[in-house]
């Protein structure tokens, strides 16, 4: 629970000290957004130029660390909507994507971001089938590729992808080299496939602090509904970066949601991501007309109904506090609380529609009005609007 003008934001769990005793959270969890990356990769997203820019101005405003721009090597468009976006005076850093090719990174060295995000895949199933490398060759191409990203005076972010699917033993041995090496300055665990646990993540987090003090970030697909859970669990364990996207874009079923995930943390576990959160709904929504992916009404934080309430015995409790119904004051994310009437309004619910609306009637008819309400719902199958309630309410308005 915490204050902001003396107003209380949210009122959650009592048990959260005793339950997450022994967490590893560290200092500061920093996020690192791939909303221009990775959430272009879902299928049918094509983001423009200036898509790209405006979100990443959209991004900066809302205190995000890092932005993974894009890969200059999958277009010229691409190319020149990071080095704009690189060139663009923003606080937030600017990294690229690129393959374990020097090309690739020289590409990312003239687009002006900071930082080469090396995607080396690391389980036997994908270097097999797609470098047909062996241990040792993996381990020489990452040393190569690394000291080459370092020459041409970028920060190194190196993605050993399908993480979650690699062998321990030669994960171990690529943290070791990277330690002896001093070429890498933060490793990303890659849940490729989306098929790890929380109990995963933690474990591998864990496993990789035993070996390196190299920074580390969780980057999760969502294909079992998962990713924010396994950020989280990571962050849990000590990780201090997540990789997340707006409205949880990205391929397949999508990665973990950076609104979810810093909400969550900053509200269930007390970890700060920096973010203005009361811009999430700002940013979600530019998100959403760029990529031209709709969100579901329900979506968590985000969503056009996250916020409201039908059922008559939810309003009842709301009206006299809201913490009945909520866990936290939809202000927090830059939303608005909603009474929506139909079939499990009550009437409560038409009193503070009624009010809310500026329309005046005596409170022996409100039982009426609700009963016309709960039969145009059950006939259209849909709430009832504003304007349709005006026309069921007619003549038993009262005058001003």
């Amino acid at each position: 629970m915490q204050n902001r003008d003396n107003k209380k934001l949210w009122e959650t769990s009592p048990f959260s000290d005793e339950a997450h005793h022994g967490s590893r959270f560290p200092q500061m969890v920093r996020v690192a957004d791939c909303t221009l990356r990775d959430g272009e990769q879902q299928a049918g997203i094509v983001f423009t130029k200036q898509d790209k820019v405006d979100i990443a101005h959209a991004l900066d405003r809302l205190g995000v660390y890092e932005i993974e721009a894009g890969t200059p090597a999958s277009s010229d468009e691409d190319r020149q909507a990071i080095e704009e976006i690189a060139g663009a005076g923003l606080k937030a850093k600017i990294s690229a994507l690129a393959r374990g090719r020097r090309d690739d990174i020289d590409l990312v060295a003239k687009t002006g971001a900071y930082a080469a995000r090396l995607s080396m895949p690391i389980s036997a199933i994908q270097r097999v089938n797609k470098l047909k490398l062996g241990d040792e060759e993996y381990l020489k191409l990452a040393r190569e590729m690394t000291e080459y990203a370092k020459e041409r005076g970028l920060a190194v972010i190196f993605s050993p992808y399908d993480t979650t699917r690699s062998e321990l033993p030669l994960l171990r041995r690529l943290l070791e080299q990277f330690n002896r090496d001093k070429t890498v300055d933060r490793v990303r665990i890659v849940d490729t496939t989306g098929c790890a646990t929380p109990q995963i993540i933690g474990f591998l987090v864990r496993e990789m602090k035993k070996v390196t003090d190299i920074p580390i970030e969780i980057h999760c697909h969502d294909d079992f509904g998962l990713a924010v859970a396994n950020t989280i669990a990571g962050v849990q364990q000590g990780a201090e970066y997540i990789s997340v996207t707006v409205n949880g874009i990205g391929e397949r079923s999508g990665n973990a949601s950076l609104e979810e995930t810093a909400l969550a943390l900053k509200v269930l576990y007390g970890v700060d991501c920096g973010l203005d959160m009361s811009k999430f709904v700002e940013v979600s929504r530019l998100v959403e007309e760029r990529s031209g992916i709709t969100l579901q009404a329900h979506k968590a934080v985000v969503g056009r109904g996250a916020f409201s309430h039908e059922s008559g015995m939810v309003v009842a409790g709301l009206l006299k506090e809201p913490f009945t119904a909520e866990s936290y004051v939809p202000e927090l994310v830059g939303q608005k609380r909603d009474v929506v009437l139909g079939k499990k309004s009550g009437v409560a619910s038409v009193d503070a529609k009624l009010k809310q609306m500026g329309i005046a009637v005596p409170s022996e008819v409100l039982p009426d009005i609700l009963k016309k309400i709960k039969e145009e719902a059950v006939r259209t199958k849909r709430p009832v609007s504003d304007s349709r309630l005006r026309e069921l309410v007619g003549a038993s308005a009262v005058s001003p």
